[in-house]
């Protein structure tokens, strides 16, 4: 794996030292202090011209500043080296520069948002500053947003790279031009930039080296680059989805029996599911003697979607043997890499497999305010054969509640009721474990004091609870085409609470939804294959276009909010 090489580590941290001349404890005694600490004073002020080249910029803050957290979260663009010093009191910062800084050039200096209070109260928002060693300051402007598995990326680094001159920027090994934090709220927003060609990223630094790993870290790619012109010199909001973009290809790790008639399969990542149960991707042949070795089924291990199990014909203890993988693609549709999709395995002695379990069933056991049209789902350790009532569903009579029973993948079963059930009533789910078995034989392991049986309970929800969101979906670019997905998560809450899909741009509803904040998120999936496409940094490949409404929407009990509008730019 190629790292950025250490001149650029020395870049972005800038060679910045913090000096302080004394420490002072906190204040005792009184109410705790919860509030953010920000920026109330420059010097000279933000938006000075014609300033020194021997300036040594001053930020004063409204409280005192934990010295310690100022490294790592000042940042200056263009990159040049410089110290911070603190006052006696903590609450000002001076930047001395250790480099001769240039005549007629715009300097901008970034507060991020790890800077923390003294109490451990860290900024709500970046903090920008900008200065002008000419007669004018630029005034160029880019907002955006930045999410990550539904909510808003906190302290996600934002890089902005001009494309003159470079135009492959690789932020894996390429210090940015300009950068900056997103807040809280996942927003951001660069000031004072030049008219020029600009392509942005955004990532999360998991390393907090304040550098782009490409192996680990997620990272949000455009769908479009920005041009600044004497003309226009604002744009967006541009709208960052993050993921981790491996520029590894995806490949077989190892493989390892846990008995005679299963293989795990250790891949370097999740396979796309649909391609996983072919089991004629699978070929096992004895290394000594070529003889082959039946696939029977394949399914992804429901506990590690990178974990692939077959099943297969008897092996031969200690015998060893060669799997060899092909067809199966990564969930960004990259096949598996041809060279690393082979691994030899020894042939189990082991006779008796664990017995199947039952990993989850939602509703959850002693859930609430689950919706009358609720299924029920229940999740495997491994393929299991239901035998007719196998799972039974029971009202608060124990009358037993119809429905039909459909496999969702080899280990996920869903039973719909044949009716809407009550409001406010109490359910219980049974799962009656000798008519649970797998492909051995083996009957559903159970523990506790019914071991027979697997019990759990739920309540259904006041319809009267609900509420309920309207809109409409806009796309300023008229000539795009593709389905719109819409997704709805519930605040501080990773998980999608409901999703719609629309033939292209019109209006949307959510109904029964629980009262509470959410986020709305939408994306056009331009080529149409039911999943969002992240992109690539390098070699670059534009995201598809997405957006997050700006601000959370409140549902309220028996209201619906109404007039709400997702407008994706161009």
């Amino acid at each position: 794996m190629n790292r950025t090489p250490v001149i650029l580590a020395l870049m972005l941290s800038v060679g910045m030292t913090v000096l302080a001349c004394a420490r002072e404890g906190p204040p005792r005694g009184g109410p705790r202090d919860r509030l953010p600490p920000y920026v109330v004073e420059t010097e000279p002020p933000s938006g000075s011209t014609q300033v020194p080249l021997d300036v040594s910029p001053k930020l004063t803050f409204n409280e005192r500043i934990e010295p310690r957290s100022i490294e790592g979260n000042l940042f200056i663009a263009p990159i040049v080296e410089f110290e911070a010093e603190a006052n006696w009191r903590g609450n000002e910062i001076t930047v001395r520069f250790e480099e001769p800084i240039q005549s007629e050039r715009t300097y901008i200096i970034t507060v991020g948002t790890g800077i923390r209070d003294v109490g451990g109260n860290r900024m709500d928002s970046t903090y920008v500053y900008a200065l002008s060693t000419g007669p004018t300051i630029e005034q160029g402007e880019v907002k955006g947003m930045a999410v990550h598995d539904g909510l808003p990326a906190r302290s996600a680094y934002i890089w902005a790279y001009s494309l003159t001159g470079k135009p492959e920027p690789d932020p894996a090994r390429m210090a940015p031009d300009y950068l900056t934090q997103a807040g809280r709220d996942g927003t951001f927003t660069f000031t004072h930039l030049s008219a020029d060609r600009y392509r942005f990223f955004a990532f999360l630094d998991q390393g907090r080296d304040r550098l782009y790993d490409a192996d680990v870290d997620p990272v949000g790619v455009p769908a479009r680059d920005v041009v600044l012109s004497e003309e226009k010199m604002d744009d967006g909001p541009l709208s960052f989805r993050m993921a981790v973009n491996d520029t590894s290809a995806m490949h077989v790790v190892s493989a390892r029996t846990s008995h005679m008639r299963e293989l795990s399969v250790f891949l370097s990542e999740a396979p796309s599911g649909d391609l996983v149960r072919d089991v004629d991707s699978y070929v096992i042949s004895g290394v000594e003697d070529e003889e082959s070795l039946a696939v029977e089924s394949a399914y992804q291990d429901p506990a590690d979607p990178a974990t692939i199990v077959l099943i297969t014909a008897p092996q031969v203890r200690d015998k060893v043997y060669l799997l060899t993988v092909a067809g199966l693609e990564n969930t960004w549709a990259e096949p598996i890499d041809s060279t690393e999709n082979s691994t030899e395995f020894t042939g189990s002695s082991t006779e008796n497999p664990a017995p199947p379990r039952l990993l989850e069933v939602h509703p959850g056991d002693r859930s609430r305010d689950i919706a009358q049209s609720s299924e029920i789902r229940f999740s495997f350790s491994e393929p299991v054969t239901l035998e007719e009532h196998a799972v039974v569903l029971r009202d608060s009579t124990d009358q037993e509640v119809g429905g039909d029973l459909r496999w969702l993948s080899p280990t996920v079963a869903a039973m719909r009721p044949d009716t809407l059930l009550w409001p406010s009533a109490e359910y219980e789910i049974l799962v009656l474990a000798d008519l649970v078995s797998n492909v051995f034989g083996q009957s559903l392991q159970t523990t506790g004091d019914r071991p027979d049986t697997l019990a759990y309970t739920f309540s259904t929800i006041d319809p009267a609870e609900y509420g309920s969101l309207s809109g409409r979906f806009e796309d300023e670019d008229v000539e795009m085409a593709g389905p719109v997905e819409i997704s709805l998560y519930r605040e501080r809450n990773s998980d999608a609470v409901s999703e719609i899909r629309l033939a292209g741009p019109g209006g949307f509803r959510f109904d029964q939804v629980l009262p509470g904040r959410y986020i709305l998120q939408a994306y056009r999936d331009a080529n149409g294959n039911g999943r969002y496409d992240f992109g690539s940094a390098m070699p670059f490949i534009p995201a598809e276009r997405s957006m997050v409404h700006p601000d959370t929407v409140e549902i309220r009990t028996g209201w619906e909010t109404e007039d709400v509008t997702l407008r994706l730019n161009r």
